[in-house]
């Protein structure tokens, strides 16, 4: 028996049957009635589970309490609390776990004190719809905590007779960061609302305040102020658009309209958004402590499963029991191992109208004898696609892997990664994190070494870990950067750093910038225009310089600031014969043919040949996929149109590759002993 500040309880039984707590308590008071008592179930983390409904009214029979609360949630394995209250006096919490056979087991009772964390979260937010909606949402741990503490504060400033401001009317407001792909327009709305202010607010997406083809670009951001009311609180969302072109203004008059109390602002965005803004804004950062930054966290594993089975209640699909565990067990192990770590509900929904849906259909059409609607089964359901499959990343890495030859390269960027990684880990934990992440860097090395495929890799594996929303590569060279007339580079370079926000901008043969330059030289403006940009931390933005080993060395040191904003260097190497036999090898095979022993003889001899007579802007693995796919491939189809009106083909005449195919193409993309060497500006591409 336990007894818990004069609550006696002399046996209890607990269960979970389908989604329903099942719960009977017997105790010592006999004159407890139906009314006295009030609960509710969060996880651990205040996730609401259930609370008390007409549905989930307990019963109490001569001191005995039976208690069935009906949750839309699944009861997955974890930790559990069930805060209850009886009558006005005895309150508690009962900790529960649910253990993988879903069996239920109490693992302590205590009481808690009035206006503690779950006093608060059971007797002033349980019922409210807005919270219920809040504490719900995937990844909001730190915003649920925020408004229960928040709200414990209010309550015994209101007890103690002590007067506190309106968090509307006081000059700091709250800043959101996103990890996700999820904009937190839902989460800021009904944390507003649990904050109890008496304003109201107007969550804005940045971009739209400004718009250069418009007559007054600042149409926009008047219009806000204009329908705007005074008191009001403003959440600007996709805050990284403030530090371009227009954004100084509406910065510095949103800035003076908060101090002078005429509106609550508050920020949502990316790390790297949030980051950027109040490096080019310090003084803005001053309205924002750090006890009222939030962040909104990737799904837990089981918030994911939660949210797998909201999206199949929205198509109105009941899965079997079967299904229904070995879904859930299979989005917990593709949260763990990664594969859907970092799924948005966009892609939830698509893996159900794009995998489920059409197996659910296609069985109904080809086994059913009614049109009647079917529970989903285990065999609708591809869980290959949910866990155990590579995911994005470790697909990326792999390619990377793959290369050929690059070992310096591949170790490097491995741990960078590896740094990226653990750096994102010790932040879901609180610990202290270096946050001042600049990833710009040098690739040296002739042309055709795979300074763009590399480039390109990076983008999707710094993508996947969040340092670049987007990921895609922008490829530009001197034509693009420097312009004819005064004002035009610094023009096309802000269009440019416009364009490659969320991605990687690849400069190739950036040497061309600046080398030799002169100090009217529009290069040069070009480089002083782009180090503002360099200077920033977590840019969401990633820029490659590419170029020849010297002279980008040379380039390094022409402007001092240069050398410390490129922290990463990676030089790539010329490939050995050995090498470029492995990529030709590699060609043939993706496309299907096979060499000869006599013309692989022979193409080894030509790769030897061509090093022997290489200059300094050989092509390396360009030179030999030129010669596999514009001069091997085409010979064989040449010398295979001449034998047909001969004799029948096989199959293995349209895949083999002959000797004689080698040297008629080799004629044609031997290497000059003697190449001229291009000038510096080289409008073209070489990396």
């Amino acid at each position: 028996m336990q007894e818990k500040n004069g609550l006696l309880i002399k046996s209890m039984e607990t269960s979970i049957e389908g989604k329903c707590f099942v719960a009977k308590i017997v105790t010592d008071r006999k004159e407890l009635k139906d009314n006295d008592l009030k609960c509710c179930i969060y996880t651990d983390d205040y996730f609401l589970m259930c609370t008390d409904s007409d549905d989930n009214a307990a019963k109490v029979r001569k001191g005995t309490i039976h208690l069935r609360m009906n949750s839309r949630f699944l009861w997955l394995p974890g930790d559990y609390q069930l805060i209850f209250s009886l009558g006005d006096s005895l309150m508690g919490v009962m900790e529960l776990e649910v253990d993988d056979r879903q069996a239920v087991h109490v693992t302590s009772i205590r009481p808690f004190e009035v206006f503690a964390p779950e006093d608060v979260a059971s007797s002033l937010l349980a019922s409210d719809s807005s919270w219920a909606t809040l504490s719900t949402l995937p990844g909001t741990k730190e915003l649920r905590l925020a408004v229960i503490e928040a709200n414990r504060m209010r309550l015994w400033s209101n007890v103690l007779n002590i007067d506190v401001k309106d968090s509307a009317r006081q000059p700091s407001g709250y800043v959101f960061t996103c990890t996700g792909q999820e904009r937190p327009v839902t989460a800021i709305k009904c944390f507003f609302e649990e904050l109890t202010l008496k304003s109201s607010i107007e969550v804005v997406d940045s971009t739209t305040l400004y718009d250069a083809t418009l007559q007054n670009p600042l149409d926009g951001f008047n219009r806000l102020l204009d329908s705007t009311r005074e008191g009001c609180t403003i959440c600007l969302d996709k805050v990284g658009m403030l530090t371009g072109t227009g954004g100084r203004f509406i910065v510095r008059q949103l800035s003076d309209e908060v101090r002078k109390g005429k509106y609550q602002l508050w920020l949502a965005g990316t790390r790297q958004e949030i980051d950027s803004l109040f490096n080019a804004y310090p003084s803005l950062g001053n309205l924002f402590p750090k006890a009222k930054r939030l962040t909104l966290l990737p799904p837990s594993p089981r918030e994911m499963v939660h949210s797998f089975f909201s999206q199949l209640a929205f198509w109105d699909l009941r899965p079997t029991e079967e299904a229904t565990h070995q879904l859930a067990e299979a989005v917990r192990k593709g949260c763990e191992d990664g594969t859907i770590a970092n799924w948005s509900s966009a892609d939830i929904n698509r893996f159900y109208q794009e995998q489920v849906l059409p197996a659910y259909l296609h069985r109904l059409a080809t086994t059913a004898t009614s049109f009647t609607k079917d529970e989903l089964r285990v065999e609708d359901i591809d869980f290959s696609r949910l866990y155990g499959h590579v995911s994005d990343y470790e697909e990326c890495m792999g390619e990377l892997n793959r290369m050929v030859g690059l070992d310096n390269v591949k170790k490097g960027i491995a741990t960078i990664a590896h740094q990226v990684s653990i750096f994102a880990e010790r932040r879901k934990q609180g610990l202290a994190t270096n946050d001042k992440e600049i990833f710009h860097a040098v690739f040296t090395g002739s042309p055709g070494t795979g300074k763009t495929t590399v480039a390109k890799m990076l983008g999707r594996i710094f993508h996947h870990l969040g340092v670049l929303s987007k990921g895609e590569v922008i490829t530009v060279d001197r034509s693009r950067i420097v312009g004819r007339f005064i004002g035009d580079t610094e023009d096309n370079v802000k269009n440019l750093l416009k364009e490659a926000r969320g991605n990687v901008l690849f400069i190739d043969e950036a040497y061309t910038l600046y080398d030799n330059a002169g100090s009217n030289d529009y290069g040069r403006r070009a480089v002083e225009s782009l180090l503002a940009s360099l200077t920033d931390t977590n840019p969401d933005m990633l820029i490659i310089f590419a170029g020849y080993k010297a002279e980008m060395d040379r380039l390094m040191t022409m402007n001092p600031g240069l050398h410390d904003r490129f922290p990463l260097r990676f030089q790539f190497d010329d490939y050995s014969a050995e090498q470029l036999m492995q990529i030709a090898e590699h060609i043939f095979a993706q496309d299907e043919y096979e060499l000869t022993p006599e013309a692989r003889n022979e193409l080894q001899a030509s790769i030897r040949q061509a090093l022997k007579h290489r200059s300094a802007h050989f092509g390396n693995a360009r030179w030999v996929e030129q010669l596999v796919r514009n001069g091997i491939i085409p010979a064989l189809a040449n010398r295979l149109t001449d034998a047909k009106t001969l004799r029948k083909l096989s199959r293995k005449d349209y895949q083999q590759v002959e000797a004689g195919d080698v040297k008629t193409a080799y004629e044609q993309f031997a290497p000059h002993p003697t190449e001229l060497k291009p000038r510096l500006r080289v409008l073209g591409f070489s990396a």
